[in-house]
């Protein structure tokens, strides 16, 4: 396959004009990529399986394209190759569309997803400021075409039109055109993700490969806000392009911070997407807007799910706390509470302090809090926002934490006495592998005793085990 396209590549060479060479594209490598990607594939996608694995004949063509296949035979493939490829690849998308599902030769529709999926999972859109051509004429030809008198002589609209048409030499150079083809084949991957299996894939890709670069991101705010509220890893992984929806492109979703709330789990930190979860979750809570309410319990469910979570999970936990507590001071009570005075937030008061709302919720707070004092925890972490009585909790379990295993974890409850900023990046992906590397390659001095200490058992009877 790889050589077919170099070949085919090498043949475009020769063409001078832009026309010539769609012309040729279409003729010589467009069948060899149609070819590739209406292969059937090895295995059907899983979660547990790698796009690459199911087909790797295609995995091989990406890997070409991405290394070897360019001008010089031992480069990348260029911008302007990849813009014909993705031509080619959105045309043969929509013809497979529109065909019923007996006229498409024994190709599922699944089956194409799958492979173009495969080709294009790890590539974005080029900075057309410093786009690479393999055919350096089409600069010459856009410069001729951009000084002509039709072209100066024509509106905005116009120009628009030039820069979408297939046929015009501008499209290469426009960003338009490149998200045009490129919207056209993810949106179809996007439609057809449960068909194909491939939610788990698409997800983990979306947020940094797929929605900067789309024509409309917000096209994609029904496919996340289900794929959020179905639960699971898959609204783990939904977390970050929904966040950018939000964040860049002004969605509006109330619940965001109650579905968030409802992911702090314990299967959910034990998970191998855990390190998304806590990513996400550290961006979410660096706003100032955030309530003290929702923070509070954000803050009471992680350190109580710390408690159940694998060790490594504690070095973000431990300093993702801290760090929350210094954003929101509203929420230090719960750690400095001297007194049984309660703790009322005015989003949760009322603007007016003397309202029959505020003073009931006055009540509750210092009912809540007389009952801390008395040896109950007023958290209830199986309610929903805002009704977990959070603000006027205390966080015991930094208590409980002083006296774990490892050394290092009582250091770092130790930090929340300290009333210094801590500025430190929060390290996301530790794990056991990597606490034992550290363990046994740290260097050890009379300072610096084992964390284990034993003694040799004396002689005596193997099978008496009291003996011991």
């Amino acid at each position: 396959m790889e050589p077919k396209l170099s070949s085919a590549l090498r043949i475009c060479d020769k063409c001078k004009t832009y026309a010539e060479l769609c012309r040729t594209f279409d003729e010589k490598a467009s069948p060899i990529l149609e070819q590739a990607l209406q292969s059937p594939t090895v295995k059907a996608p899983r979660d547990h399986t790698t796009p690459d694995e199911c087909s790797p004949r295609v995995a091989e063509l990406r890997e070409a394209l991405c290394t070897r296949l360019g001008a010089h035979e031992a480069t990348p493939a260029e911008d302007d190759v990849w813009f014909l490829i993705y031509r080619a690849v959105s045309n043969l998308v929509e013809r497979q569309q529109r065909k019923r599902s007996r006229d498409r030769d024994g190709v599922s529709l699944s089956t194409l997803v799958t492979n173009c999926f495969v080709l294009l999972c790890t590539r974005t859109l080029p900075q057309l400021d410093h786009v690479k051509l393999r055919w350096g004429f089409l600069k010459k030809e856009r410069a001729a075409l951009e000084a002509s008198d039709a072209y100066v002589h024509s509106n905005a609209s116009e120009r628009r039109k030039l820069q979408l048409n297939a046929t015009s030499v501008l499209s290469v150079f426009s960003e338009k055109a490149h998200k045009h083809y490129f919207t056209l084949v993810w949106m179809v991957c996007v439609e057809k993700a449960g068909e194909a299996a491939l939610h788990i894939h698409l997800l983990h890709r979306l947020g940094s490969v797929v929605l900067p670069h789309l024509t409309n991101p917000l096209v994609l705010a029904d496919y996340l806000t289900g794929c959020f509220s179905s639960g699971g890893i898959v609204s783990i992984l939904s977390l970050q392009g929904l966040f950018l929806l939000m964040l860049d492109h002004g969605l509006e979703y109330p619940n965001y911070y109650e579905q968030l709330y409802s992911l702090l789990t314990p299967d959910a930190f034990a998970s191998r997407h855990r390190y998304e979860l806590f990513r996400l979750l550290d961006l979410s809570m660096t706003s100032l807007r955030v309530p003290s309410y929702i923070a509070a319990s954000v803050i009471k469910r992680v350190a109580q799910v710390s408690l159940m979570a694998p060790a490594p999970t504690l070095y973000f936990t431990l300093p993702f706390l801290r760090k929350v507590l210094q954003t929101h001071p509203n929420c230090i009570a719960l750690i400095h509470r001297s007194s049984r005075e309660a703790v009322v937030p005015e989003d949760m008061a009322g603007q007016d302090a003397d309202t029959a709302t505020a003073q009931s919720a006055k009540a509750q707070a210092m009912s809540d809090t007389a009952a801390l004092f008395d040896g109950r925890d007023p958290f209830d972490d199986r309610a929903k926002l805002p009704e977990t009585h959070a603000l006027n909790s205390t966080l015991w379990e930094l208590t409980a934490l002083e006296r774990h295993f490892m050394p290092v974890v009582p250091l770092m409850v130790s930090a929340f006495s300290s009333t210094a900023e801590d500025k430190t990046p929060l390290r996301y992906e530790k794990s056991y592998g990597r606490l034992f590397t550290a363990e046994v390659t740290r260097a050890i001095d009379s300072h610096h005793l084992p964390t284990i200490a034993y003694e040799a058992p004396s002689e005596a009877d193997p099978t008496d085990l009291l003996s011991f």
